[in-house]
């Protein structure tokens, strides 16, 4: 009787427990089953394994990306794979709607992180691709405002915010920097009607409503409306000092 090599018996044994394992579906089939139990260890292994042999799968690869993206969000880790199959994702389909968001979040959050360890070349760097993947809101150049005037490039944040502000993104910060910029501007009757949108905005924002209100007593006084500016002033901060208006 021939007695089986060592290295014979372990490819046998690889292959019935591949069978065992699998019960017959292939790859995708276990991607989608343990991705239904919540199992994102095994689903993204599968799906990885699924993607090598047909890396054109569009469908799997969305799956797979979301997936990532979901882990990410609820453990943290390295974003570099979401971003890479975003960006095979959204070169393969540029108009669908789910990958331009989550593609622009992504990049969104990226350059917050940069912006945060002051790398501006390379916050600006995401901003900017944010924008370019999803320019229909204006998340991105709201972001893109605060990191220019965190270099002091005012003129720069004005353009960056009056291009978000054309979106209508439901941002009160957005408002409130754009209202204010509108008033060192002399454009006083756009940073009105751009202020009020803080308070018609504000949702959980409520802590900037007193800010707004300073902005807008000082509006209101250059256009000389002092029964319009003095109850605003009232509502302000006490950090609000306004010359011409006093507290009752």
């Amino acid at each position: 009787m021939k007695i089986p090599r060592l290295a014979d018996v372990a490819v046998a044994v690889v292959a019935v427990l591949a069978v065992a394992c699998s019960d017959g579906r292939t790859d995708l089939e276990l991607a989608r089953d343990a991705a239904d139990y919540n199992d994102r260890a095994r689903a993204i292994g599968f799906y990885q394994r699924h993607l090598v042999d047909h890396p054109g799968d569009f469908d799997a690869r969305l799956e797979y990306t979301l997936l990532l993206g979901e882990t990410w969000a609820f453990q943290g880790g390295d974003p570099e794979p979401i971003l890479d199959n975003l960006e095979i994702l959204f070169v393969e389909e540029p108009g669908n709607l789910r990958i331009k968001e989550l593609f622009a979040m992504m990049l969104v959050r990226q350059g917050q992180a940069a912006a945060e360890a002051r790398r501006y070349g390379e916050a600006e760097a995401f901003y900017l691709r944010a924008a370019d993947v999803h320019p229909d809101v204006g998340t991105a150049s709201y972001h893109l405002g605060v990191l220019y005037e965190a270099q002091d490039r005012q003129d720069d944040a004005f353009i960056a915010w009056v291009a978000a502000a054309l979106k209508r993104p439901p941002i009160p910060d957005l408002y409130l920097r754009l209202g204010r910029a509108y008033l060192e501007r002399g454009q006083v009757d756009r940073a009105v009607n751009t202020l009020l949108l803080v308070e018609e905005l504000r949702g959980t924002s409520t802590y900037l409503i007193p800010e707004a209100n300073c902005a807008l007593a000082r509006a209101y006084l250059e256009r000389g409306d002092m029964a319009a500016a003095q109850p605003r002033y009232e509502a302000a901060n006490d950090e609000c000092q306004i010359t011409g208006l006093e507290r009752t």
